[in-house]
């Protein structure tokens, strides 16, 4: 059996064995190359993958930063509430529509702390301050909900701005046609009453009731040219006088009134030679209504000014003022729209008026008053050379003595 153990090996046999372990390694080198240009091919498939995602990542983060910058351009307010109802985002839009902090404090706080909704709010939502803003609501399912702010004050009242110069334009019309009809019997009972009054033979009772009642169809009748004027807008300035016959034309128009009323007035006039284009006709009614208006602002009957003042040979300012109660800021700032009134029993005309017939002069109206001090009402007009006063015929007056 020993014998049998200890035989070599036939050569045939290591022959066959080198070749099966050469084959083997062959192989195992092929499979090894192949693995390796996989990993190869694996790397730069990873390699491209990379470079895509970072490309990828960079797109996305340039567009994000892009809609933050929308976002923040925005002029209406976006806010982001999360799961909790708190506020997770806001652009800086809503910060400043919105007192107060937002980010993380509670949406219901928010709100309790600038709304204030009114019964006449329609779509929109009334604010604390005063302002009107437009509210839209979408959910983020899971995420909570996304507010969008736009503040619709100045929208709305452009809007009821339109909607009054409609029913005034209406108004115009029916204005116009109602001033026509008035005008022939206003005319034919001042006709009638100027009969009485010349009549020396009536009684004085009845002489007195007359002058009354010319007074009252007088006012009716400037009542009416003032709608007129205010209706066409229209002016033509045919009349080049000098300041002086200006304070003529003023003390004719406004004398009977100021007795009257049994009121001290105090004229100031300068410049007298300074020449103005006018239409005498509606500014001396202009000044009447600013004079009637000081009369009736005090019923202390204290005197009142009327003052007529050249600036840099430029400008000149007619001014009338009164010693009342004075107008509260927030009414003086809308007393020349038509129809605001603070008598009990006044149009609204007047001082929309005024203001007409300081724009067709091409100058201003300017009221200024103060609480227990009065106030001063103030035209100003330009004030011409003489060789621009060719269109029109220029009249010659001597100067007057202030009083």
């Amino acid at each position: 059996m020993a014998e049998t153990m200890s035989q070599p090996i036939p050569p045939e046999g290591l022959r066959s064995a080198f070749e099966q372990f050469n084959a083997m390694s062959a192989q195992l080198a092929e499979s090894y190359n192949a693995l390796q240009d996989r990993v190869n091919q694996l790397n730069n498939e990873l390699t491209t993958v990379s470079e895509q995602r970072l490309k990828e990542l960079a797109q996305k983060e340039i567009l994000a930063n892009r809609m933050e910058t929308l976002l923040n351009l925005l002029p209406g307010g976006v806010v982001v509430i999360d799961a909790q109802g708190k506020v997770s985002q806001a652009n800086p839009a809503s910060r400043e529509l919105l007192n107060g902090p937002l980010l993380g404090c509670p949406w219901r706080q928010v709100i309790e702390r600038n709304f204030s909704p009114k019964a006449d709010d329609g779509h929109e939502v009334s604010t604390l301050d005063g302002r009107l803003f437009s509210i839209a609501t979408r959910s983020l399912e899971a995420e909570g909900q996304l507010i969008l702010l736009t503040d619709q004050t100045q929208t709305r009242k452009l809007q009821a701005e339109v909607s009054r110069n409609e029913r005034l334009s209406s108004l115009g019309k029916m204005v116009s046609a109602l001033a026509h009809q008035i005008r022939t019997p206003l005319s034919a009972a001042l006709l009638y009453n100027s009969h009485i009054v010349k009549r020396a033979d009536q009684p004085e009772a009845v002489l007195y009731s007359a002058e009354k009642t010319r007074g009252r169809l007088l006012d009716m009748e400037r009542q009416v040219r003032d709608m007129l004027f205010f209706v066409r807008g229209d002016l033509v300035l045919s009349d080049c006088i000098s300041v002086a016959q200006l304070y003529r034309a003023l003390r004719e128009a406004t004398d009977a009134t100021i007795k009257d009323q049994n009121v001290e007035c105090r004229w100031h006039i300068e410049a007298h030679d300074k020449i103005v284009r006018i239409n005498t006709h509606a500014l001396v009614g202009a000044v009447s209504n600013l004079v009637e208006n000081a009369l009736q602002a005090d019923p202390q009957k204290q005197p009142i000014q009327i003052r007529l003042e050249v600036f840099l040979n430029r400008s000149l300012a007619i001014s009338v003022i009164d010693q009342g109660p004075g107008i509260p800021q927030e009414i003086a700032e809308t007393l020349c729209d038509i129809f605001v009134t603070t008598k009990p029993q006044g149009t609204g005309i007047g001082l929309a008026v005024v203001q007409q017939v300081a724009k067709a002069h091409g100058g201003n109206f300017v009221i200024r008053s103060m609480a227990e001090r009065g106030t001063r009402a103030c035209l100003l007009l330009p004030v011409i050379q003489i060789e621009d006063s060719a269109p029109c015929a220029v009249a010659t007056a001597s100067g007057e003595n202030n009083e």
